[in-house]
This record gives C-alpha cells, structure tokens and sequence, in this order.
C-alpha cells in the first residue's frame, strides 16, 4: 500500500511560534475518500492520525477540528464506540475554544456529534445536540437550505429510537420537501423515503393490533418512489451513486424487493 508523505499535501512552516502552519484540508479529505472508496480503512486511519499530529504541532486548531470531525465519523462506521465518543468529545472542545458554538459550522459538529450518540444507543443525547444545531441553523440559514434536510434526516432517525414516531413523520416530511428542490438532490431524497419507510414499519411493529394492512401501502409507495428516483436517467452514475446503492439495497430486500435488491447491489460491482 502506498505510504503516506509529508510532501503529500501543503505544509508552510509558521514564521513564529504563535502562527499556524497551513494544512491543505482539501487535498487531504480528497485523499481520504479514496481510501474509504477502495475500504482501505487503515490507510485512512493513519492518514487522519497523521495530519492531527502536524495540527496540533503547528498550532492549527481549525484544521484539529476538521480532522476531529472527519475522526469521529470514520470511528463511527467502524463501530468503535469508545474511540468515537472521545474524538466526538474533543471537537466539542475545540468549538468551545474557537468561540464557534453559534456559528454554522460549529453547528454542523454539533450535528455530527450528535450522529455520534445516536450510533452508540444514546438517542435523548443525540437529540439534545440536534436541537443545538437547529437553533444556530435556524438564526442563520433559509428554511430551504440543504443543511436543514440533512438535520431533519438525523432528527427522525433519533425521533424513531425515541419512539416519537409523529415527531419523526414531520422531520422526513420536511427533509423530503427540502431536497426535492435541491439541484442533484434525487439520491438523497431516495434515502429519505426508505427511511420513511423505516419509520412506518417502526409504526406497525407498535402497534397493538398488529395490523400490517394499515402500513402496508404506505411503505410500499415510500419504498417505490424510492426505486424510481435511483433510476433516473439525468442521475451521474459516480461514486456516490454506488454509495448510496450499496446502502439502500438491503432496505428493498427487507421489504419483499428482492429484484431491485440484487440490481443495487450489482451496479455497486461494475462502476
């Protein structure tokens, strides 16, 4: 496997010991999706470490908190709790400290924070940070803004673990309205509908009288729009297109898909 190299991004000296050095995040979150597309996940890892240490030595604390952002994500989908509680607890250190707390993308950590606890089994947690981000989001951007859909998305997802199914009925139905008028916003919002019908089936398995007829529909519409917006014709065929089919297949097999299952996870094979 390739080796990392300082040379590998841009790193200007500081001047004096009080000046930041300058990390190219840019470069280095190119070359961190490269490593997730191709799994390789220690790679990654060594990457991030890797960069850290140069953040912290040069006294760069806005790159810190974006490496500790991107940190906290990876360690989330590697199901390492501990590790990703402790990054996810760091950031929120360093927002304190940059004064970034009622700024957007202080806000945005808040929320990724908060997907943190979520995947960890601590729904009331999450919840108290998406209600953070929220507030600074709604003092900030248009009702409209594509941010506002990625946090309705998370909302509901907790709403549900909360079992505060109505709650998280509207977070989708917002989401789903906000991304419908976002340009490329189709894979999203397919994601959305099959999280919706999550949620409906969530709503069915509650039920005390154990009436599947009465959800039945509406999943299947969710689950059928869904397969519709992942077949159009104007959608680019790119990297995350084959994401979002490798996530969504297993959603159309566990509702009866199976067809539309197995195609998914064919078109992740031959991109």
């Amino acid at each position: 496997m390739e080796e990392m190299k300082k040379n590998d991004f841009v790193v200007k000296p500081c001047t004096t010991c009080g000046n930041p050095v300058n990390i190219d995040m840019e470069r280095i979150k190119y070359k961190l999706d490269m490593h997730f597309d191709k799994k390789e996940f220690d790679q990654a890892e060594r990457l991030i470490n890797y960069w850290l240490v140069e953040a912290k030595n040069g006294n760069n604390k806005k790159a810190e908190l974006e490496l500790q952002n991107e940190y906290m994500g990876f360690l989330r989908k590697m199901n390492r709790r501990e590790d990703a509680i402790f990054h996810a607890e760091k950031a929120l250190e360093i927002v304190r400290e940059l004064k970034l707390d009622r700024t957007v993308g202080g806000a945005t950590i808040f929320l990724n924070v908060a997907t943190v606890y979520k995947a960890f089994g601590n729904p009331n947690t999450a919840m108290s940070f998406f209600t953070k981000a929220k507030e600074v989001y709604d003092q900030n951007l248009k009702e409209d803004d594509k941010l506002f859909a990625g946090l309705y998305n998370n909302m509901a997802l907790a709403a549900v673990d909360l079992k505060q199914y109505d709650a998280a009925e509207n977070y989708y139905k917002k989401a789903i309205s906000i991304m419908k008028g976002i340009e490329n916003g189709e894979l999203d919002t397919a994601i959305s509908y099959l999280n919706y019908a999550d949620l409906l089936y969530a709503k069915y398995k509650s039920d005390v009288s154990e009436d599947y007829e009465k959800y039945s529909a509406s999943i299947e519409e969710n689950v059928n729009t869904a397969w519709k917006l992942l077949n159009l014709e104007t959608t680019p065929h790119d990297e995350y297109y084959r994401f979002v089919c490798e996530k969504c297949a297993s959603s159309f097999g566990f509702y009866g898909f199976f067809l539309y299952e197995k195609e998914l996870k064919k078109r992740t094979e031959v991109l």
